[in-house]
């Protein structure tokens, strides 16, 4: 609707605060949603501290969006349930069972801890400290089982923590959320036979075996629905422009018939339904991946903005007092318990242990469990149930306050993530290779270099370069590369389509911006291909050029520009030089026209 004087687009309700009407403030929450994605990548910031402030504001602060009036109350629910599903079905595409055989038994004891420890810990405080009645000090127990995919995995992304703990917080997040749930149902079951009082013993059996059938009945319906699409991309029955789609609509039909098995249990049948897709070999799951991804990362932040805004700001007074001790300890004392019974006699490096340890944020499951079970255990007469879902939203704020803005420094500090920003993969251990590996690691990059010929890997390490033998696009790759650490790739092996296929393998995590190659012959015009990585150096850039002048006697040179020795005075004294990267403040990039380095900066170059 076009603004004007008549029909403006800001309106001024009774209470005298300003509101947009609802298509115009639906466009701007999904326009803020990815807006404060990009600020905070370019920032550095965790995303989800910015989208839970901007729900706070819109929100009860500024009464400008109130989610249960845009959208029918009826239909909230629905909706946000089905956003988690879709969430939770593209956490389980993420699972790698070669991941979890890398972790070892470290995982499985996490999990187990988490939910059987947790939920134990903290019903326990919750009814000893907070003085809550057992069954609403279970039904929280159950909800803070859950960790998170929502918020951990954007964490991990932002972080680039190590593989082995990445992977703990990862497999823990995603597959004890569906437990977490179902396990709050449970309990309330449990808590409606007690207020009832007749045949609890017997109701508590029929209930757990009930719960147990409905759980493996829940699994066996994503593996199987899994299983047919797995089979029907291999057959090419589906076409490629649907494949995508059909994906989505399957795992909605998915959590919607384990719902009707029993509530909570459709979360099950998703995750486990994911899982499975992600361990079958078909080509076609990479892109599938890729765009569930960007659907759940648009979900995420609407979902943390939706659930933010329905927060009453009066609620949170309710804390004050044992609540928030109830909080602290759920924080600082529960979850450093879990994790030293999970790792006990594992092994398990004593840094990784510290960061599991601090880390166990809460999201958007907690939020919306904790929604949907505060009203019905009001109604079943549990009048300390008033304080599930401020309990819950304390805990959310203060672990993605606290841990959102630590994770990445503690991992630095206990030496389980790199400075980010000067890591380099090198893909081709030619002499030229290893002369220009030597150059960038004087200059203060960290490199890595690869390669499938035995005799140059070993030659490079008797250099003293960090190197890897074998094939940088298996996938065993990502257990033993070092990856955290690395942000740009150089493509320069003898092999064209294989320096391209490196690139675009690459492109989608590090950027486009951040993969290179060199080419075997004449390089076309930067950015007229999107089928290979960046070649801004042109044809002196080219394989064949830099071999034949490496040969002839050129060599890899590091130089430092200060201010009495700049770029241009660099540039004339070498004026047949190959300028490459440079490295400045502990950050790499490659020079180009539009990049040049300045003062400080060390310059490598052949020369």
């Amino acid at each position: 609707m076009p603004f004007s004087l008549r029909n403006p687009t800001w309106k001024k309700p009774e209470r005298g605060r300003l509101q947009l009407d609802t298509i115009n403030l639906l466009a701007l929450l999904v326009g803020a949603a990815v807006g404060i994605q990009w600020l905070a990548a370019r920032l550095r910031f965790p995303a989800l501290l910015l989208l839970l402030t901007f729900g706070i504001i819109v929100g009860p602060v500024t009464g400008l969006f109130n989610p249960e009036k845009v959208v029918a109350r009826e239909l909230l629910r629905p909706l946000v349930s089905l956003a988690v599903a879709l969430v939770l079905f593209e956490g389980g595409l993420s699972l790698n069972l070669r991941e979890a055989k890398y972790a070892g038994k470290t995982l499985w004891r996490l999990i187990v801890s988490g939910l059987v420890l947790g939920f134990g810990l903290v019903t326990f405080l919750a009814w000893s400290v907070a003085g809550l009645e057992v069954a609403t000090a279970a039904t929280l127990g159950a909800i803070l089982v859950v960790t998170g995919p929502t918020v951990i995995i954007p964490m991990l992304r932002s972080a680039r923590i190590s593989l082995r703990p990445a992977t703990l917080l990862k497999w823990e997040g995603i597959v004890n959320d569906p437990f977490g749930a179902m396990l709050a149902f449970f309990v309330f079951e449990l808590a409606l036979l007690s207020k009832e009082g007749t045949g609890a013993s017997h109701g508590f059996t029929a209930l757990s075996l009930e719960f147990l059938l409905m759980a493996v009945f829940g699994a066996a319906l994503g593996v199987l629905v899994a299983y047919s699409l797995g089979r029907a991309l291999e057959a090419g029955t589906i076409p490629e422009h649907l494949k995508s789609p059909v994906m989505l609509g399957a795992a909605l039909v998915v959590f919607s018939m384990g719902n009707e098995l029993r509530e909570e249990n459709g979360l099950l049948a998703v995750t486990t339904m994911g899982l499975f897709l992600a361990n079958i070999q078909s080509q076609s799951l990479e892109d599938i991946r890729r765009f569930k991804e960007q659907v759940s990362t648009l979900l995420v932040s609407l979902l943390f903005i939706v659930l933010s805004a329905q927060l009453e700001l009066r609620s949170l007074d309710k804390l004050i007092g044992m609540p928030l001790l109830l909080v602290a300890l759920i924080v600082f004392v529960v979850r450093p318990v879990i994790v030293f019974f999970a790792t006990l006699r594992t092994g398990l490096p004593w840094a990784e242990r510290v960061l599991l340890g601090w880390i166990a944020p809460r999201g958007v499951v907690a939020a919306a469990v904790a929604g949907a079970f505060a009203p019905k255990l009001l109604a079943k007469g549990y009048p300390s149930a008033d304080l599930l879902v401020p309990i819950v939203f304390g805990v959310i704020i203060t672990t993605v306050l606290l841990h959102g803005l630590s994770i990445r420094p503690l991992a630095r500090r206990l030496g389980l993530a790199a400075e980010g920003g000067n890591g380099v993969l090198m893909i081709g251990a030619s002499q030229w290779g290893v002369a220009l590996a030597l150059a960038l690691v004087k200059a203060g990059a960290f490199v890595v270099l690869a390669d499938t010929r035995y005799r140059r890997v070993s030659r490079a390490r008797i250099e003293g370069l960090e190197v890897h033998y074998g094939d940088v696009l298996s996938e065993e790759t990502a257990l033993e590369l070092p990856l955290e650490r690395i942000s740009f790739v150089f493509a320069g092996t003898d092999d064209d389509a294989y320096n391209s296929l490196v690139c675009l393998d690459f492109a989608p995590d590090l950027g486009r911006e951040c993969v290179f190659q060199v080419s075997i012959t004449n390089p076309p015009k930067e950015g007229k291909s999107h089928l290979r990585g960046r070649m801004p150096w042109g044809e002196k850039g080219s394989y064949p050029a830099v071999t034949g002048r490496f040969w002839k006697g050129s060599g890899f040179k590091v130089t430092q520009i200060t201010e009495n020795f700049g770029w241009e005075e660099l540039v004339s004294k070498n004026e047949d030089s190959l300028f490459l990267f440079s490295v400045q403040q502990g950050k790499l990039q490659a020079i180009t026209e539009e990049a040049k380095p300045s003062a400080g900066a060390k310059v490598v170059y052949l020369t």
